[in-house]
């Protein structure tokens, strides 16, 4: 909920920054009011708390609403009320949609599931031609585990269509998913890993390719299979390869969190080629793209302004800990002394002007 709060205040728009900023002052004054009446053994800032309180806990319902839904992206408070024609509306169409998917998948549209079954499926939830293909590998709270999707943005909204054994849908506020965090080296077991979902040739054909990278890593003296997951509103937890389907559809930022980073002086430059580093490996970013980020990282380091030890500290760290081949030694070398000669030369020609 903390969070939650705290992403609203930093991307929400100014109308629900201003909300939840008057309620905190309400807080604050109530408290104060009533160190006050305590302290000085006074009636009235004892009764100035109580308004206080009062005006505080009425509002406290609607920040619980702010928080929860999060600002839309057109910047208004998604609080309008559509009325009961609208809602009986929705839930006549939402009980039709339900009775339409048992009479074509019975218990188990996963298992049940055609071509021309998931073109109705997809017509019947009004899913845009805009949507790309994901799969949730677990989100407890929505009782997911290990299910294929299609997500689109509508509203200010990330909707996903997940077909389980039920289809249905999952919707969160994008105001909330600004950052998505990296859940590292999770041992799995090979036969238990999306049994239904390779067991029908539709499904298996067409989410194959998001199901989640896999890596051999030694502990113990035995060999595990290791999963990395990306996890979105603290809860959801995407399949490294939906990541950049995901990145289609709307902008976010990837943190990861590693010891290393935290524990060692390392400079921002080391960084950020530690964290594109996993993200290559994890097919998050390409070749392509990982080595134009190496290289506009060098570029910024190898930059005069810079100290020289901080810039052969980098580079040497950079190295030894097998994030460069050794090869970048020179190419950054040569980067500096470029960029060095072209500061002499300028400061050369100003003095040559006057």
């Amino acid at each position: 909920m903390l969070h939650k709060i705290w992403n609203t205040l930093r991307y929400g728009d100014s109308r629900t920054k201003s909300f939840l900023l008057w309620e905190f002052a309400l807080i604050a004054a109530t408290v104060i009011l009533l160190g006050a009446a305590i302290g000085t053994q006074s009636f009235l800032p004892g009764l100035a708390a109580i308004v206080t309180a009062i005006i505080a806990a009425a509002m406290a319902k609607d920040v619980a609403l702010v928080v929860k839904n999060g600002a839309s992206a057109g910047g208004e408070m998604p609080k309008s009320k559509r009325g009961k024609n609208g809602e009986e509306q929705d839930a006549k169409e939402q009980e039709e949609r339900e009775k339409e998917d048992e009479e074509e998948f019975g218990e188990n549209a996963l298992a049940s599931m055609t071509p021309e079954k998931l073109k109705r499926l997809l017509i019947r939830y009004k899913v845009r031609q805009e949507h790309v293909p994901v799969v949730i590998d677990l989100c407890v709270p929505e009782r997911i585990r290990q299910a294929p999707g299609f997500a689109w943005v509508q509203d200010g909204m990330l909707k996903v269509l997940l077909i389980d054994r039920k289809p249905r849908m999952i919707e969160r506020p994008l105001s909330a998913l600004q950052v998505m965090e990296v859940e590292r080296g999770i041992a799995v077991k090979a036969s238990n890993e999306y049994v239904e979902l390779r067991d029908n040739e539709v499904m298996k054909k067409a989410f194959t390719p998001y199901l989640p990278r896999y890596q051999k890593k030694e502990i113990g003296g035995r060999t595990v299979l290791i999963k990395n997951l990306y996890v979105l509103d603290e809860e959801i937890k995407f399949t490294s390869t939906s990541v950049n389907e995901l990145k289609k559809l709307f902008s976010f930022r990837i943190e990861l969190a590693d010891r290393r980073l935290s524990e060692m002086n390392l400079s921002s430059y080391y960084k950020k080629i530690f964290v594109d580093s996993f993200l290559w490996r994890d097919g998050i970013l390409s070749l392509q793209e990982y080595k134009a980020n190496v290289e506009q990282v060098i570029d910024s380091l190898a930059d005069p302004a810079v100290p020289y030890g901080e810039f052969e500290t980098t580079l040497s760290a950079l190295i030894n800990s097998g994030l460069l081949p050794t090869e970048y030694r020179n190419y950054a070398m040569t980067k500096r002394q470029e960029k060095e000669s072209g500061s002499t030369e300028k400061k050369g020609k100003k003095k040559g002007r006057r």
